[in-house]
């Protein structure tokens, strides 16, 4: 069985990594990625749907113990728990609990319809605006929202990408922070 946290993270990154898809595109329900098997771990705000797939680059540690999540943009739909290859084009600065975080935006590596697609002022601006609004949406149902800070070009997504797998590999071995986040995520259906 294969453990998604430490997966690949490319054989070219920061400038294509792997993305492990938790939430498929425009998909309500996403999925566990700490128990190595995905089961459907918590509903998103029923209005909520992401514009693209959303999951988390493998071999990265954001501030908050978790992995660096991305969201990826492309005409695919990959079932939850599929490794896809994608290349950094921004990333958003939130605060989410009063916790500054970075969400990567990406587009999938594969796609000739992206192949242009070099940094986030690229993509069209509605979809960019929808990102911005489904980030500071999707954890509603506990009456938790993100404050959306802004936008950072590709080399910032590059460099938060390295920074986040330095932290990844100083803390190998040290599990304790990503079990407390296992415990403290863990969703409770009413």
């Amino acid at each position: 069985m294969i453990d998604f946290l430490t997966a690949p993270l490319g054989q070219d990154a920061p400038n294509t990594v792997n993305a492990v898809i938790e939430v498929a595109r425009n998909r309500a329900t996403k999925y566990n990625r700490y128990a190595r098997i995905f089961n459907p771990v918590e509903p998103l705000n029923p209005p909520v749907r992401f514009p693209g797939n959303y999951g988390f680059i493998p071999q990265t540690r954001c501030a908050n113990g978790e992995p660096l999540g991305v969201l990826i943009l492309g005409d695919e739909s990959p079932d939850p728990a599929c490794i896809r290859p994608v290349r950094p084009i921004g990333v958003l600065e939130i605060v989410d609990d009063g916790v500054p975080l970075e969400r990567v935006l990406a587009c999938a590596a594969l796609s000739p319809a992206l192949r242009e697609v070099h940094n986030y002022t690229d993509a069209p601006v509605d979809i960019i605006r929808e990102i911005e609004h489904v980030l500071s949406l999707h954890r509603d149902y506990r009456r938790k929202y993100a404050q959306v800070v802004g936008w950072k070009d590709s080399g910032v997504a590059r460099e938060s990408i390295r920074a986040s797998h330095a932290r990844f590999i100083s803390r190998k071995g040290s599990n304790r922070d990503i079990l407390d986040v296992v415990k403290d995520s863990t969703f409770k259906f009413p």
